[in-house]
């Protein structure tokens, strides 16, 4: 039995001398709030961007019936798929950023979803609306490539 663990509930500081990884302090979380927040923005602004210039193009077309028409139509198209690829994948992120931004509200930011320990800070500079840690990333990205899944 550890008594580490046992006094984790009376003590906040013994997560920190078992596992060696500090929490997330004040300071520290106002830093990843407004990290987050400046990302966000940044993201959707980027969104906002390619979803208008994805309705300006689709608007703006006229076809002669010549081939090489056909062909700019074509290569619009791909890049209209690319832009809309772009956005679905910053919206996804917007998404991750707004579950980071909820779990400093709740105060459980900086907890690894999976193992319930810390997550360093280090990887929180590096990746602000992390939810597991990286050992326990590495653990769910080799489920997803064994059985398949996402």
């Amino acid at each position: 039995e550890s008594t580490a663990f046992m006094s984790y509930e009376s003590d906040e500081h013994a997560i920190e001398r078992v596992v060696g990884i500090p929490k997330v302090n004040k300071r520290d979380l106002k830093k990843f709030e407004k990290l987050l927040l400046q990302e966000r923005a940044r993201l959707s602004g980027s969104v906002q961007n390619i979803e208008e210039t994805s309705r300006n193009s689709a608007s703006g077309h006229e076809h002669s019936g010549d081939f090489a028409s056909y062909a700019e139509q074509g290569t619009d198209n791909n890049a209209l798929e690319t832009a809309l690829a772009i956005a679905g994948a910053e919206s996804d992120r917007i998404a991750e950023i707004d579950s980071a931004l909820e779990r400093i509200r709740k105060g459980t930011y900086g907890i690894c979803e999976g193992s319930g320990k810390p997550i360093p800070v280090k990887r929180l500079e590096a990746f602000p609306a992390a939810r597991y840690s990286i050992e326990h990333q590495e653990v769910l990205e080799k489920e997803q490539r064994q059985y398949g899944r996402k």
